[in-house]
């Protein structure tokens, strides 16, 4: 009988603190970005994300941006989109737009959850067509690092 107390002890102290270390470190945020310029105005775009080791994925948390492009501009056009590098055709995994990002900041957060096998290898694309009072509109496309 005491040999069975004892080893269910060790058992039920071995399991604790498996869940103590185990809950340690399930997930590491990061960051993505990349930037652009065209005609002297750019564009920066970041995709953050989370790799969850529970279930070997990245969860996307959120995309943000920065416009630098005429003062008080409120038309410039922003396109994202979360693609798998493969060989040939990258294929899009994850796609938004607005046609009126303010210049400065902007935030996109899917409003699904958003989740990509940590095994791909993906990344953030942000093409940008900044708005220029009474002329043409540079575009410009930013790649962020592959994660």
């Amino acid at each position: 009988m005491l040999k069975k107390i004892v080893g269910s002890s060790v058992l039920a102290s071995a399991l604790a603190t498996a869940a103590i270390v185990g809950t340690a470190g399930t997930a590491h945020a990061a960051s993505a970005s990349g930037g652009c310029t065209k005609s002297g105005k750019s564009g920066s775009g970041w995709v953050y994300y989370t790799y969850v080791s529970s279930s070997a994925r990245d969860r996307i948390d959120k995309f943000t941006w920065q416009i630098n492009g005429q003062a008080g501009s409120t038309k410039n056009d922003v396109i994202l989109e979360l693609k798998q590098d493969k060989t040939g055709s990258d294929p899009v995994l994850y796609s938004w737009s607005t046609p009126n990002a303010t210049n400065g900041a902007g935030t996109h957060v899917p409003s699904q959850a958003l989740s990509v096998p940590a095994s791909y290898k993906t990344y953030g694309r942000f093409h940008f067509i900044i708005d220029i009072n009474n002329a043409d509109d540079p575009e410009c496309t930013a790649e962020t690092n592959r994660f």
